[in-house]
């Protein structure tokens, strides 16, 4: 298990803590550090916190992957008050006088005016498919408004008479704030780069260009301020004509670390500062507007998604809370099970005291704590070295003790182990051929945010907010993996990446969209995938097996063979062992499991029976691994590498998906795409300097890779209703209940 501090646990128990936190290592290898204080304990995935009119209570909107509701908490000892159980919930709230606190209702279409000291609400119709994701009011006016992610306007509302107007903006709007006077409305619109100035007499707006992504606005003075997320920066404009006044980076890169990945996401003034909350860097921002130059940074707990402040007084809330925690108790029997690692995010809610020694600490949080790798004398994993291929293989969804638990020299436990030797074969001949990587984590808790970490070491703030209301059944459009404008990362994907560094590459099925008709072919909308894709080869599709993909993979693999003309990088999605629980015809979680592990040492075989075996790396990993136990860690998962070079053992190093990445952009010379793999352990310790080019042979599987599951299985009433077109459309819970029976809990 990592390592966690003592107000670690006290979270868990719900209580509040002022006890100086020590060091906790994420999955991802980076460590936070928060400073000492008060400590409170949240639901999952809280999105926002607000201060009430006169500073003595705090109101938090949690919206996880589990029941969303509006927590209010003391100001001055974060005491909880009451939990008021939501239908929906997003964004920040707004206090609407010392009472009421107004909620934007997400996937009820709705304003909720929740009476805190009832404890009651009332939901306040906005319009179907408007899917309101924030809400502002201006308390001179009375003025109050939705931002509507689902239809990208802005709905006023007249509170006593539940009259709306609707105000087309643009889309994905994220954020909305009034003027001092009244009269104006910003919108922040993350799908188009741009806020909407709106006149709110005529009605009028006006679209005003600004950074990527903007996240948050607030307003001080007569300055407008915009968290520009995917930029890492806040862009100050002059609200007398719409003129940016200067452009701030508050990432914490610099010097030796490059790359974006900060995820300004929430923003609160008071004091004379600007305070700026980082999400992905796990920590705020904080400087005097008159005096931008001189930034502070705070560290904070995991992901911090929003801040209040009141004098020298900051709040901030925690989105993923103090760590990653192991999750052995994950009774897969129990649909209720405590566990998944969606329902282990629960957020923490800190209070600190700005003070001069606080703004004069030094942030440990990446420049420090995460040095640049300085790689071993003589290591392969260099531009100039021996591996000038990799073929990187992408899978779904399965933890390290899940798979390789049953591996004796290894940290496994197999208690845990649901497919083991005899399930996957092949994956424990390349573990102990080629090396066993038993504290490899993936970065991401599931597949919406899984396949943007897997190809771009990257989830950007829209998408892990997102992804929790998607998998909670509260949200309908997954617009992660179609190259939707909100979704996508500063400096894109690996295909972007391999453009630029002029690398020659190859996609089969990742971030595709697969077919209508059996006459039609495999298309893309992602512009930097075009032309490199094999229009044949499929995309997410439990309907198609692994073995077919082996085999179109097998025929364009052949045809560069025979022209001497490889690709240097490959991707090959393989995503069959996600399979289907036990839907009646359909393959069993054993025949799925068996298919994709003899699929994946087919292309292994394939290669090291090639030319091209001397050098090339195979590389496969799960996107996440969030279904299955794991004694460690919820994230921690399977890692492969196949390559005449690999140092088999055990190999203790920590890895995340960003160390695969940053090793595959190490040897083929690209540069890194985000902070993330910039700061990254590059994969040295497994890989040795002289190779064994003996070839690999593929184990045929033991099972039947057609059974297929009968009516009478348990849970196929279920599985028929369960929705397998994208990864993860379904229930978590109630899925691996049906394949941990199906999979008997060992195999």
């Amino acid at each position: 298990m990592l390592r966690r501090s003592v107000v670690s646990v006290l979270l868990l128990l719900g209580v509040v803590a002022a006890t100086t936190v020590t060091a906790v290592l994420l999955p991802t290898g980076w460590r936070i550090t928060p400073p000492s204080g008060p400590t409170a304990s949240l639901g999952l995935f809280p999105q926002g916190i607000a201060l009430s009119p006169h500073g003595t209570r705090i109101a938090v909107v949690e919206a996880g992957d589990g029941p969303p509701a509006l927590r209010v908490l003391g100001a001055s000892n974060l005491r909880l008050i009451r939990v008021i159980a939501l239908k929906s919930a997003f964004g920040k709230p707004s206090w609407l006088d010392a009472t009421h606190v107004l909620v934007a209702g997400a996937g009820t279409d709705a304003l909720d005016d929740v009476d805190v000291a009832g404890g009651s609400y009332r939901a306040i119709p906005i319009g179907p498919k408007t899917w309101p994701a924030n809400v502002a009011i201006d308390r001179k006016t009375a003025n109050v408004a939705t931002v509507d992610d689902g239809n990208g306007s802005v709905t006023l509302v007249d509170l006593a008479t539940q009259r709306t107007t609707t105000i087309a903006v643009g889309p994905h709007p994220s954020d909305a704030a009034f003027t001092a006077d009244g009269k104006r409305l910003y919108v922040a619109l993350r799908g188009s780069d741009a806020i909407a100035r709106i006149d709110l007499a005529s009605r009028r707006v006006r679209i005003v260009p600004v950074g990527m992504h903007p996240s948050a606005l607030a307003i001080g003075g007569g300055t407008l301020y915009v968290a520009q997320s995917d930029d890492d920066s806040v862009r100050a404009i002059d609200l007398a004509d719409d003129r940016t006044i200067a452009v701030i980076p508050v990432g914490l890169r610099g010097g030796r670390v490059r790359g974006f990945g900060a995820s300004p996401n929430a923003l609160a003034i008071a004091d004379g500062r600007l305070y700026v909350s980082l999400g992905a860097e796990n920590a705020v921002a904080t400087f005097a507007p008159t005096a931008p130059e001189r930034i502070a940074y705070i560290p904070t707990g995991w992901y911090p998604s929003g801040v209040a402040a009141l004098g020298t007084r900051l709040y901030v809330v925690d989105a993923k809370g103090e760590s990653s925690p192991a999750n052995p108790q994950f009774d897969p029997f129990s649909p209720n099970s405590a566990g998944y690692v969606g329902s282990s995010l629960d957020g923490s809610l800190r209070s600190i005291a700005v003070t001069a020694r606080v703004l004069a600490q030094r942030a440990t949080v990446l420049a420090d704590a995460q040095p640049q790798w300085l790689p071993p004398q003589h290591t392969i994993i260099r531009p100039d070295g021996p591996i000038r291929h990799v073929i990187y293989v992408i899978k779904e969804n399965r933890t390290y003790d899940e798979v390789l638990g049953d591996i004796a020299q290894a940290d496994g436990d197999p208690s845990l182990v649901w497919f083991g030797k005899r399930n996957t074969p092949n994956q424990h001949a390349l573990a102990e051929r080629f090396g066993i990587f038993d504290r490899t984590f993936a970065d991401a808790q599931v597949s919406a945010d899984g396949h943007n970490w897997s190809t771009a070491a990257f989830a950007n703030d829209y998408l892990e907010r997102m992804w929790p209301s998607v998998y909670a059944g509260r949200r309908s459009l997954y617009d992660f993996e179609d190259g939707a404008t909100a979704s996508v990362p500063h400096n894109g994907y690996l295909w972007d990446d391999a453009l630029r560094a002029h690398v020659s590459f190859r996609d089969y099925g990742e971030f595709v969209t697969n077919p209508a008709s059996a006459s039609a072919v495999v298309t893309t909308r992602m512009p930097g995938l075009l032309g490199h894709i094999d229009p044949e080869y499929p995309g997410f599709d439990l309907q198609i097996s692994d073995q077919t993909r082996y085999a179109l993979w097998k025929r364009e693999f052949d045809a560069y063979v025979a022209h001497g003309d490889l690709p240097q990088l490959e991707i090959v999605r393989l995503p069959n062992d996600h399979t289907e629980g036990t839907r009646p015809g359909a393959l069993t979680p054993q025949a799925y499991v068996a298919q994709n592990d003899y699929a994946l040492g087919e292309i292994v075989a394939a290669v090291s029976h090639s030319p091209y075996w001397a050098s090339t790396a195979v590389f496969a990993i799960e996107d996440d691994a969030q279904n299955g136990a794991d004694h460690v860690d919820d994230q921690r998962t399977t890692l492969y590498v196949a390559s005449p070079y690999a140092a088999p053992g055990v190999h203790h190093t920590h890895y995340s998906t960003a160390s695969v990445l940053r090793t595959i952009e190490i040897v083929l010379g690209m540069p890194p795409m985000s902070v993330y793999d910039t700061v990254a352990e590059p994969l040295y310790t497994a890989f040795a300097a002289r190779p064994d080019l003996r070839a690999f042979d593929a184990i045929a599987p033991e099972i039947d890779v057609r059974a297929t599951n009968a009516r009478t299985a348990y849970g196929a009433s279920q599985s028929m209703r369960l929705d397998f077109a994208h990864a993860d459309a379904v229930d978590p819970a109630l899925f691996n209940d049906i394949l941990a029976h199906a999979a008997g809990g060992h195999l």
